[in-house]
């Protein structure tokens, strides 16, 4: 693993990067969008991903679905943009019976890690699939998410997806995630209290 910060490493990439290179980007939500999608867009021509099976029930997936083009509006209308979404047909049943019982297992624990993981890679997929430069998440927007793991991921993925490069990054630095709730805010967005998968939300409840 690169002993550089992965902040550093982001830097570094995109000041040194020739163009506007194309990116897509995978999002969780709305709130988790709002920062990086001012952030990368002064760099790449950006796409946003919605790729998030794990999300239950569907009601909770439309209504994150529908706060991402929020925020994707939003950004059009201000910068006279043309950032894209795509919405890929979700396979719930595949991920339901793949991603079962999180049993003994904390939030942020192996079963998470595997969720991540799967995510990320229909994501990177339909990015290298359609040629697009880079691909990037945004959730190490979030405190909640390991930023080092996700990365880690992304390298993983990249040697599988090569023509189509990782960035890595960590949202949440410079206080990313404190500007990204300022926008939500403005914006008047749905911040959900539980991750997205029913395990999630049984343990909400339960608190």
């Amino acid at each position: 693993m690169n002993s550089k910060r992965d902040i550093d490493i982001y830097h570094e990439e995109i000041e040194n990067l020739k163009g506007r290179p194309t990116l897509f980007l995978h999002t969780c939500c709305g709130p988790c969008l709002c920062y990086p999608i001012s952030e990368l867009s002064a760099y790449f021509s950006l796409t946003i991903g919605f790729f998030n099976p794990n999300i239950y029930p569907e009601e909770e997936y439309e209504k994150r679905f529908a706060e991402v083009k929020k925020v994707v509006f939003f950004f059009n209308e201000k910068n006279n943009a043309d950032v894209k979404i795509v919405k890929n047909h979700e396979d719930f049943l595949f991920y339901q019976k793949n991603f079962q019982g999180r049993k003994d297992d904390v939030e942020g624990g192996e079963y998470c890690r595997r969720c991540h993981y799967y995510r990320m890679n229909i994501s990177y997929k339909y990015a290298y699939e359609h040629h697009f430069d880079y691909f990037t998440t945004v959730m190490t927007v979030s405190s909640k998410k390991p930023s080092s793991l996700l990365n880690d991921i992304g390298r993983e993925l990249e040697k599988k997806y090569s023509c189509t490069k990782f960035l890595i990054a960590d949202f949440k630095k410079e206080d990313g995630q404190l500007k990204g709730i300022k926008i939500a805010k403005q914006l008047g967005l749905y911040r959900q209290n539980y991750c997205g998968c029913i395990h999630s939300l049984k343990e909400r409840n339960q608190r």
